[in-house]
């Protein structure tokens, strides 16, 4: 307000100092910071929590006003209202920022140790981590600030150990050689959801393998792959039993190349009589499916790589050598050898390390899983019966087909930045002892001589936990009493698996409910012409930047006008720019209302209303009832049209 009467706006309309000015009162007043003891009924949300490493994007701005839109909407009409926010510890990619300062310094984290390494982790995140939190208050997030947590925090410490060891005593959780996703540069596990997918053109090798023994007159078999190098692991080949082709080389013999070991013929269901040849190389340590297949006819599982992807002993001759070198020394050798027949041009889906864009290695390792079908079946049934819906409702089947075709879950990570595994082995007796509070010796032999098992618990193990664990379980606080179950999370389709699934599965299980009422599926945003933003297009919009050109409130109002149900937005900086101008009209009016007051009185009474006076009061009454339908409904685009609608064109 101008310095010269409290009854005049300044001239001209300056977002930034207005904006910056009023959130700082909200945030000094705690007018977000709600009374558990109120008996007013309770909207609660949970913010999804950023990585600390982060920044500001668009999919936190667009996700971050549209939950302010609720949560301004519902104080408005009298809830209690709990909008709580937070930041996620982000494992893999929190511990690369740091090792990468550490690199440029010239020492690694082996150097110092885990005990510093880690007290290095915590410097940073007190001195960096708080960036993100900064960017959404300078959105104007009204979240209760009081109530601010972090994954590694003391009290969601506490919960992800209680979780951890009532899962062990269920038996949902157990440590076993199984195939995973391994990272050769992150030196550490992936689960499934951690790999992302690309089309990418590869080749397809016809390799021959000698029959120790002809048989029928046949000398080899032809097999086809992907992965020459993986060759050198095969513990068998298979065949289709159904296959005429092969039906009398089951049970024979075949000497490996190179390494010259001799492998059994199969006979498999699952091999595709028309793919390749019909005869396939089975891998077990380096191949998802050829892992089941072997699991089946109990063949030896044989690791031919290190961590690092390079060729162990087990290879042979080429033991030492990358992997992608040991492909190209191998398809030479079986072409010096004559055993190559053909290179075939083929499409193939290549996996990479979500962190660092590495080929991701399936290998046989010892981790840690959660056992999820159990787990599953409540949370399917949930959605199913409508204690939890989905806004927009296709987002149902996505779920559902994940739900019912889930696979255990690898919650071991081979870092050291995250929630150290609750598990102590015992060097005497090889016991494991799994509590919520250290133990000073082992449960089964009762000695002294244990030692913590060394991996940390996947990021989203303890995100999972999220919206009863920031309430304080295992503790039952008045928080968790009076806003669990959540009443929604607004969250993007993309962590559906993520994260939304696996709070389903963890709220039902330790809370006897639903960790929220709805989920709603916000848009995607794209550019002008409807292209997915990327830095090498050069077509990314930074909200920041929106921000200090347009103002903040125009930049909101923009997302939430284009921010329509089931389709993605495309977002022009015209466009923000017209709503700067929107904004500047609101302005204006009410600077022209406050030099238009006095003598006015406070307080309306109808009857002295005359026929311009009631026109405008029953369209601002269509209004109010047009935007709370709308936000009921989770179509902000259209509360915001009506919004836009009465100021420009009635009021």
């Amino acid at each position: 307000m101008s310095e010269k009467t409290e009854n005049t706006l300044d001239k001209a309309y300056e977002p930034s100092t207005v904006e910056a000015r009023w959130a700082q009162v909200w945030i000094n007043e705690r007018l977000a910071t709600p009374d558990a003891a109120s008996e007013k009924p309770a909207f609660s949300m949970v913010i999804p929590p950023p990585n600390i490493t982060g920044a500001l994007h668009l999919g936190h701005a667009l996700n971050s006003t549209l939950q302010d839109i609720l949560a301004r909407t519902r104080r408005m009409q009298g809830y209690n209202v709990l909008w709580l926010p937070g930041i996620d510890h982000a494992g893999i990619a929190t511990q690369n920022v740091v090792e990468r300062q550490l690199a440029a310094e010239g020492t690694d984290r082996h150097s110092l140790g885990r005990e510093a390494f880690i007290e290095r982790v915590w410097k940073w995140k007190n001195e960096s981590g708080g960036t993100i939190i900064n960017q959404l208050k300078r959105l104007g997030a009204s979240c209760d600030w009081t109530r601010l947590r972090f994954t590694m925090d003391e009290g969601l410490s506490k919960a992800v150990r209680e979780v951890f060891t009532r899962l062990y005593g269920d038996g949902l959780i157990y440590q076993g050689d199984y195939i995973i996703n391994w990272c050769p540069r992150c030196h550490t596990a992936l689960s499934d959801l951690e790999v992302e997918f690309s089309e990418t053109e590869g080749s397809l090798w016809y390799m021959e393998y000698p029959l120790a023994e002809p048989a029928g007159g046949v000398k080899s078999l032809t097999v086809a792959t992907t992965r020459p190098e993986t060759m050198l692991g095969d513990t068998a080949v298979a065949v289709n039993p159904e296959d005429e082709r092969y039906k009398g080389l089951i049970g024979k013999k075949i000497r490996l190349p190179f390494v010259e070991r001799e492998i059994p013929v199969i006979g498999d269901d699952s091999v595709s009589i028309e793919f390749g040849t019909g005869a396939v190389k089975i891998t077990p340590a380096h191949d998802f499916n050829d892992f089941e297949v072997g699991r089946r006819h109990g063949l030896p599982s044989i690791k031919i790589m290190d961590e690092s992807g390079r060729m162990n002993a087990n290879a042979g001759p080429f033991a030492g050598l990358d992997r992608f070198d040991a492909r190209k020394k191998v398809v030479a050798g079986l072409e010096e050898k004559g055993l190559l027949q053909k290179i075939d041009k083929h499409k193939l889906m290549l996996g990479g390390c979500y962190r660092c864009s590495t080929v991701v290695e399936p290998t046989l390792s010892k981790q840690w899983f959660v056992k999820v079908a159990p787990l599953a079946e409540p949370a399917i049934k949930a959605v199913e019966d409508g204690r939890t819906r989905f806004v927009p409702r296709n987002w149902e089947n996505l779920y559902f087909d994940w739900m019912r075709n889930i696979r255990d879950w690898c919650i071991s990570r081979q870092i050291w930045w995250g929630h150290r595994i609750p598990a102590w082995h015992c060097k005497d007796c090889k016991g494991i002892t799994v509590a919520s509070i250290d133990p000073d010796k082992c449960s089964k032999c009762g000695g002294t001589n244990i030692e913590q098992d060394p991996d940390v618990l996947d990021t989203w193990f303890s995100s999972a936990l999220w919206p009863f664990s920031t309430l304080g379980w295992p503790d039952k606080t008045k928080e968790l009493e009076k806003f669990y179950p959540t009443s929604v999370l607004s969250t993007s389709f993309d962590i559906i698996f993520f994260w939304v699934a696996r709070m389903m599965m963890m709220g039902l299980k330790f809370m006897d409910d639903v960790p929220f009422k709805d989920v709603y599926i916000h848009a995607l945003i794209r550019d002008a012409k409807g292209q997915k933003m990327s830095k090498s297009k050069g077509n990314v919009i930074d909200p920041l930047v929106m921000m200090e050109k347009f103002g903040t409130d125009a930049f909101r109002f923009s997302l939430a006008i284009l921010a329509a149900q089931g389709r993605d937005i495309r977002l022009a900086e015209e466009r923000i720019g017209g709503y700067r101008n929107f904004c500047n009209k609101i302005w204006n009016v009410a600077r022209f209302t406050l030099m238009n007051l006095e003598g006015f009185e406070d307080g309306l009474n109808e009857s002295g209303f005359n026929m311009a006076d009631r026109w405008i009061w029953q369209k601002r009454n269509e209004c109010i009832k047009e935007v709370n339908a709308a936000i009921d409904g989770y179509r902000f685009d259209e509360a915001a049209r009506a919004l836009y609608r009465f100021v420009w064109h009635e009021l």
